[in-house]
């Protein structure tokens, strides 16, 4: 098996790119704060405050990511053995059959799922001034959208993946 430095690149290169993950991954803490703050705040309305909880929310899955992202590249770059928080799809491509089997009846919900959302946004239309409904239903169908590309990129490795 290759050595993570021949796979990804020079080691500089890894040294460069671990900081700037390590980096985003700092200014994404200080943005948690700031949301923090606002949700602490007994004068934020009810309508700010449920948006607010749900950036919150997506930002701390972000955090999550960047230091899971920024111990992998390290434990690649200082060549450090074991499991890291994000696996590498070494292997991922044995269990194809069934990865594609699940993906495949999976895609077709979440197409099927998209297309319910899309039309619940146009009827939801004529309350966009007055509630939050539709501006739910878009995310929805942003989130949608990203697991048919999650699905996507599941059945495509499963078949480009060497064992």
């Amino acid at each position: 098996m290759k050595r993570s430095s021949e796979i990804v690149g020079t080691r500089e290169w890894e040294r460069d790119i671990h900081e700037h993950v390590a980096h985003h991954g700092r200014i994404e803490g200080e943005i948690l704060e700031e949301y923090r703050e606002l949700l602490a705040d007994e004068d934020v309305s009810p309508a700010f405050r449920y948006l607010v909880e749900m950036l919150l929310q997506d930002e701390i899955r972000h955090h999550q990511i960047f230091d899971d992202l920024a111990e992998t590249m390290r434990q690649a770059r200082d060549d450090i053995p074991g499991p890291t928080p994000i696996p590498s799809l070494h292997g991922f491509h044995a269990d194809r059959v069934r990865i594609q089997r699940v993906t495949d009846r999976l895609l077709e919900a979440e197409r099927d799922d998209l297309a319910e959302l899309k039309d619940l946004a146009k009827r939801l239309k004529e309350f966009d001034k007055v509630t939050l409904w539709g501006l739910l239903i878009e995310l929805m169908i942003d989130d949608t959208k990203k697991h048919i590309k999650i699905l996507k990129f599941i059945r495509d490795r499963s078949k480009d993946q060497p064992d």
